[in-house]
C-alpha cells in the first residue's frame, strides 16, 4: 500500500526549494515593484528642468532649500516623509522575505504587495496571495519576515471575506501596537474599516 504524497505546502523548505522553478518578474511587475524609485528618477529631473525654464535657478534652489528646511524643522512633515520612506523599504523587504521563506506558489511567484501604509506602530502591508499560497504560509514565515523587515515582530491577518487578501503588520513599536488605535488598548482587525 502506497502512502499518500504530502501536499506542496507540507513539504520542508529544502524539498520545496528543490522543486520550485526560479520565477522572473515580468516588465509590468518590475515597474509596479519599483514605481516610487522610477518616479523619483524620472519626475524630479523633469520637474527641475521645467521649473528652471519657467523661473530662474535662484528661485528653484531657494524653493528646494525651503522645502528641505520645512521637512527638517516641522516634526509632522518629517514624520510623514520618513513614514513614506519606511513604506517603500518595507514593501521591498516583505517581497524579499516571502521569496526567502519560500512563500511562493509552484511556479515560484511570491504574493503581490498591493499597498503599504505607515502606522503608529510601524507599517502595514496588504498582500494578494496568488493561487497556491495561503495565509498559513505567511504565518509560518512570520519570523523570517520580521528579520527581513528589521522589526521585532510581524503579525499576519487574513481578510474575513477575501482569503487571498492578507495584512502584514510590521511592528516596530510593540507598546504602540498593544495600545491600539487612540491608545485605548483595543486591537482591531486591520480590515475592520473595509467594506468588501
Amino acid at each position: 500500500m502506497r502512502s499518500e504524497e504530502p501536499r506542496f505546502g507540507q513539504l520542508s523548505a529544502t524539498r520545496r526549494a528543490a522543486i520550485i522553478p526560479q520565477a522572473r518578474t515580468g516588465p509590468l511587475g518590475l515597474i509596479w515593484e519599483w514605481r516610487y524609485e522610477i518616479g523619483l528618477v524620472l519626475v524630479v529631473p523633469v520637474a527641475v528642468v521645467v521649473a528652471v525654464r519657467i523661473f530662474d535657478w535662484g528661485w528653484v534652489l531657494a524653493t528646494v532649500a525651503l522645502l528641505a528646511l520645512v521637512v527638517g524643522a516641522v516634526p509632522v512633515a518629517r514624520a510623514e516623509v520618513w513614514g513614506r520612506c519606511r513604506c517603500v523599504f518595507t514593501a521591498h523587504r516583505v517581497r524579499s522575505g516571502c521569496v526567502e521563506a519560500l512563500v511562493v506558489n509552484r511556479r515560484g511567484r511570491a504574493p503581490h504587495v498591493l499597498r503599504t501604509v505607515a502606522t503608529p506602530f510601524g507599517e502595514r502591508a496588504w498582500l494578494w496571495c496568488r493561487a497556491g499560497t495561503t495565509v498559513s504560509d505567511l504565518e509560518d514565515a512570520a519570523e523570517v519576515l520580521a528579520i527581513c523587515c528589521l522589526a521585532p515582530l510581524v503579525r499576519i491577518a487574513a481578510h474575513p471575506r477575501h482569503p487571498a487578501l492578507v495584512a502584514v503588520e510590521v511592528i516596530r513599536d510593540e507598546r504602540a501596537w498593544a495600545a491600539g488605535p487612540g491608545g485605548h488598548g483595543r486591537r482591531e482587525s486591520p480590515f475592520s474599516g473595509s467594506r468588501g
